[in-house]
């Protein structure tokens, strides 16, 4: 009985529907994979909660992998599933009344736990991304951005020798070393986490020149914006790492000029430099 194929059909809400496809993509997993996921680690709980009514549905449908196709009958010879579109409807809008901070760490809980125990352990981690490049680490903490709506870990990257955010949705596979190692800079650590930021910006400030409409830019987009420190006249200082300044004022082009670091101006110069080669070799 296990081993024949028992396939899911389930009507949901659209928006719940957009919440699966949406963490889909954002977690690198496929939809087969999530909705398993979900009932392997959701199935013991007693489930009270009504998602909002929703005049638009969805069909849905996914395949139970083996192991939980014996959950699945046995659940089902407990009386405990009854209709299957009701339960698994249930236990789908249950997850999906969870912010996406807190759905990404429940679908990543295996590599959460592997990085609480190096970080309890003061152990180096081994670690791939969804891309393929590798990187060892040694971990301090596991922050949220409100702002990008995701979880980040900060470390020490040992190769590069600087302190790093890895998105945790980035990372396939995570192993624990035998190597241990103190951290390097215990004082830096501890004021990062105690006001933690993805972007690292602690200590980094940028300058820059922004047009009229480069204010109202400035005011209309919130998204990754900087906190401005000091402004004379047409002249922002703000406390921004370089990787968010890159980030947040690409989408000014010519409404702003960077003026400080030299290296972050000069990387603007770069870019808007390949940009307008593109545009005039047409």
């Amino acid at each position: 009985m296990y081993g024949e194929e028992k396939k899911i059909r389930i009507t949901l809400n659209k928006e719940v529907v957009s919440i699966l496809e949406e963490d889909c993509i954002n977690l690198k997993k496929n939809k087969n994979y999530l909705l398993n996921y979900i009932f392997r680690n959701l199935y013991s709980e007693k489930i009270i909660l009504k998602f909002k009514n929703s005049e638009e549905k969805k069909v849905i449908q996914f395949n139970l992998n083996k192991k939980n196709r014996e959950l699945y009958y046995n659940l089902v010879g407990d009386g405990i599933i009854k209709s299957d579109a009701d339960y698994f409807r249930n236990l789908i809008y249950r997850y999906s009344y969870q912010n996406r901070i807190n759905r990404e760490l429940f679908i990543l809980k295996d590599i959460v736990d592997r990085i609480k125990f190096s970080i309890e352990k003061k152990k180096v981690l081994s670690i791939k991304f969804h891309d393929n490049r590798k990187v060892r680490v040694l971990a301090f903490y596991i922050g949220e951005s409100k702002i990008e709506l995701g979880n980040y870990l900060f470390c020490y990257d040992i190769e590069e020798k600087q302190y790093k955010n890895y998105k945790l949705s980035n990372i396939s596979n995570i192993y624990i070393t035998s190597e241990e190692m103190e951290i390097p800079d215990k004082k830096f650590v501890k004021k990062v986490i105690e006001n933690f930021d993805p972007f690292l910006s602690t200590g980094k400030q940028i300058v820059v020149k922004l047009s009229e409409n480069g204010v109202k830019l400035l005011s209309n987009l919130p998204i990754n914006r900087p906190e401005l420190i000091e402004k004379k006249d047409d002249i922002y200082t703000f406390k921004c790492s370089q990787e968010q300044g890159k980030r947040y004022f690409s989408y000014f082009l010519d409404e702003v000029e960077i003026l400080e670091p030299l290296e972050l101006r000069n990387w603007f110069i770069s870019k808007l430099k390949l940009a307008l080669k593109k545009y005039e070799d047409k």
